[in-house]
């Protein structure tokens, strides 16, 4: 009994420190580069933590605010911020549990990221502002948006999700699949496994990108970098995002718009147009701009095709 005691307990310290050196190799490894530098920025100091910011140019302001996926960051606007910064004064912003701003241990909720944009529009920015916001980070600028109709100007969402995709309920299981996620050790083990290098790739060539051969390494690099800095905190926000605590249901926000909201949306997206349908039969005031040519990120993809759309609006 005591050999085998013994034995045990050998194997499990064998296994507790493979996993402990995994998740450890892929912290220094990930960031190895440095390719995801705050040099040029600065940072908010929000009640949650501390929030990473940039501002560039001048003339009327233009919050860019980058999808919530945990490799996302406000790099995603670069190829944009230099276009747009000879007529505005460009804010991006990488939101709390993302790139260089902090991933502290809360559950992250659609409401979280509305305090934080409300937050940083009245202290930061100081007026109303037009604002541009890409895929998920479309639900909580509406919701924003709601709740404080003087937060914005023009509103311009690309590739906002399904209405219905994002009304999942919370189960016992979302429970229990949060609790094991945000365990110290083996729940950054299954974050690190789940955000691969390799898995970075496959999102770019499935769902980013429509055409492979524009993909960058050194993006995918810096994608990369952004999931797994802070020691894998991204976990958070990864854990919340799988078990439903993002969802939100939209309907009744989108038929009380009251000012013009413009969604711009790649029809080389299958979902795309039933999507961008179902908000129009909510709100016919809704204008639908398309484009071709690219997949989720028409920014990093096409950007001088978004560029002109955006001038459109802005110019109106």
């Amino acid at each position: 009994m005591k050999k085998n005691t013994k034995r045990f307990l050998l194997l499990t310290t064998a296994a507790v420190g493979s996993i402990y050196a995994f998740n450890r190799f892929i912290a220094e490894t990930s960031a190895s580069k440095k390719l995801l530098t705050d040099g040029n920025g600065s940072y908010y100091n929000w009640k949650f933590g501390k929030v990473f910011y940039t501002k560039k140019g001048n003339g009327t302001p233009l919050l860019l605010i980058h999808d919530t996926d945990v490799s996302s960051s406000s790099f995603e606007w670069y190829k944009l911020v230099k276009k747009l910064e000879k007529n505005h004064t460009v804010y991006t912003i990488d939101l709390i549990g993302c790139g260089r701003s902090d991933k502290p241990a809360l559950t992250y909720t659609n409401y979280l990221y509305v305090q934080l944009i409300g937050s940083f529009v009245h202290d930061v920015i100081g007026t109303s502002t037009d604002v541009i916001a890409s895929q998920y980070s479309s639900t909580f600028t509406l919701m924003a948006n709601q709740l404080d109709p003087e937060l914005f100007d023009h509103i311009i969402l690309i590739n906002p999700p399904s209405i219905k995709g994002i009304q999942g309920t919370i189960t016992t299981a979302n429970k229990v699949m949060k609790d094991i996620m945000e365990l110290p050790l083996i729940g950054t083990f299954v974050y690190n496994l789940t955000h691969r290098r390799s898995d970075i790739d496959s999102a770019f060539r499935q769902r980013y990108f429509k055409k492979p051969q524009l993909i960058l390494g050194k993006l995918e690099d810096i994608y990369y970098e952004a999931a797994h800095s802070n020691n894998g905190n991204g976990k958070y926000l990864y854990a919340s995002q799988i078990s439903n605590y993002m969802n939100v249901h939209m309907d009744h926000v989108i038929r009380k718009l009251e000012k013009p909201v413009h969604m711009i949306a790649s029809q080389d997206l299958q979902s795309n147009i039933s999507a961008m349908d179902s908000y129009r039969h909510l709100n016919s005031s809704i204008e639908i701009h398309y484009l071709s040519g690219c997949k989720l990120l028409p920014q990093l993809e096409i950007p001088e095709k978004l560029l002109a759309t955006v001038n459109a609006i802005l110019d109106k």
